[in-house]
């Protein structure tokens, strides 16, 4: 018996596509992961997530539900959008500029 993973074992924890310019990459992962992952992780990150996160993020981070932050600028960019009043918007820029 050898001790490599078969590949029906491993289409268990990962999918993959072929990408426009012709090589392999992994679409999908059903388990655990070490190292850089470009798309979708269906289960539990056990370690750190170190960079940015580029998408949606459900469940738990350390155990507490996550939830979204509105940056200052992310704020003062809705507020324009939205067409708020200049008081309101005066107050965002406020905040942007003491971040």
């Amino acid at each position: 018996m050898t001790n490599q993973i078969t590949l029906e074992e491993a289409l268990k924890l990962v999918s993959f596509y072929k990408g426009i310019d012709g090589t392999w990459r992994i679409k999908d992962v059903n388990g655990i992961v070490e190292g850089n992952v470009f798309g979708h992780v269906k289960n539990s990150v056990l370690g750190n997530v170190e960079g940015n996160v580029f998408g949606n993020v459900f469940g738990t981070i350390n155990g507490r539900e996550w939830q979204f932050i509105e940056t200052p600028k992310e704020k003062l960019q809705r507020m324009i959008e939205e067409g708020l009043s200049k008081a309101e918007l005066q107050e965002a820029l406020n905040q942007l500029e003491d971040n």
